[in-house]
């Protein structure tokens, strides 16, 4: 499956993305900087910002209040949000759980970063959080939802566009030939931590360069000590809302190891060297189904985009 790939992908030399978008935001500043008569880029900007929590309890919305040209970054461990996912000057969340959750601001300017934080408390729940029409209840319900691979040709494909197999789609074959894959379950529970449990059962499909390096079904202690993260896990993820593609949200996974659909897919390329420690996903569809809810992600690599297909169960 990787030749065949590769052979028709374009170079990731040319094609891979910066490390994370917080180093995409300095290489932005830096490359703008402009030095005075003297050679000096200026002071760095002094962090500040402001947090309203909305009369719901639950909402709240942070306003940058920093001095000076800058770009904004936030990070709310708490709720598994990181620099990477939340930029710009005024950022609104609607807080699933109430409680008293630190809030971190860098802004980065020409002559620096600065860097502040505020503790923000919410007194209510949403009361909407684990409604199926959003990202988060779609995922998790109310309670506990797992999901596996969609047993269909087509349930993993890659191509220059997201949903678009026309570099490689597995086929309907391949359901019983990666049997031990598309057995794997991704439950995710609708809880403060943001708790993913990733179960191969005891075994991973290969793919030439996982186990012994063969195309077939290997049990995990196989696994390299460096691959040993990609087997059965328990991580956390985060919903980053209205990003994506299709401005859905996108799905984090937090934990190294953790993943979704083939292990070395990351939107950051494919990296079958090894796991990473978080991967980000756009959610390119959720469709209600009696039968089964099905989840659509999306991983965007720069130069094509692998597709993944659930269901749930």
């Amino acid at each position: 499956m990787s030749n065949h790939i590769i052979n028709k992908m374009k170079s990731y030399n040319s094609i891979l993305k910066f490390s994370s978008l917080l180093i995409l935001g300095v290489a932005a500043v830096l490359d703008a900087c402009q030095p005075d008569q003297g050679g000096s880029l200026g002071n760095p900007p002094k962090a500040d910002f402001a947090s309203t929590v909305g009369s719901n309890g639950y909402s709240v919305v942070l306003v940058n209040k920093s001095a000076g040209p800058n770009i904004a970054y936030w990070a709310i461990p708490g709720i598994n949000l990181g620099f990477s996912d939340l930029k710009g000057d005024t950022i609104k969340l609607n807080f699933t759980f109430p409680g008293t959750y630190e809030v971190k601001m860098r802004a980065f300017g020409q002559g620096g970063v600065d860097s502040t934080k505020q503790m923000v408390t919410t007194t209510q729940a949403d009361p909407s959080a684990c409604d199926p029409t959003k990202a988060l209840g779609f995922i998790a319900s109310c309670t506990v939802k797992t999901w596996k691979l969609m047993p269909a040709a087509g349930a993993y494909q890659v191509g220059p566009n997201p949903n678009d197999g026309s570099w490689w789609s597995n086929g309907a074959g391949d359901v019983s030939a990666r049997a031990c894959e598309f057995d794997d379950e991704y439950k995710f529970t609708f809880n403060a931590a943001g708790t993913f449990v990733y179960n191969s059962h005891g075994d991973f499909f290969g793919d030439g360069y996982m186990g012994d390096n063969t195309s077939s079904c290997q049990p995990e202690s196989n696994f390299t000590t460096t691959q040993k993260p990609w087997g059965s896990g328990t991580f956390k993820f985060s919903v980053i809302p209205g990003g994506g593609i299709n401005k859905l949200g996108q799905l984090k996974l937090i934990g190294l190891g953790a993943h979704m659909g083939l292990q070395k897919v990351t939107e950051k390329g494919e990296i079958s060297s090894g796991p990473v420690s978080a991967i980000t996903y756009d959610i390119l569809s959720m469709t209600q189904n009696s039968g089964g809810d099905v989840l659509v992600l999306g991983a965007n690599f720069g130069g094509g985009w692998w597709t993944f297909t659930f269901k749930s169960f």
